[in-house]
């Protein structure tokens, strides 16, 4: 689940510095980089896990 993107650094560190101050586990973080040129149009997305996703729709058996 995406929880923040922006292409600002300075919000990105007081994003991850939040998150720290809540203690969030960083393990279930995930910061991904898309690179750009110039690069200061690079966007960073910041994901955490979410475990057992799946609905009780998900699970039952399709005609397809």
């Amino acid at each position: 689940m995406v929880i923040l993107e922006t292409r600002d650094q300075a919000e990105l560190r007081a994003h991850m510095r939040s998150l720290r101050e809540q203690r969030v586990d960083e393990s279930l973080i995930r910061i991904d980089t898309l690179c750009r040129r110039p690069v200061e149009q690079s966007t960073y997305l910041v994901s955490r896990f979410v475990a057992n996703t799946e609905r009780e729709s998900d699970r039952e058996p399709s005609d397809h």
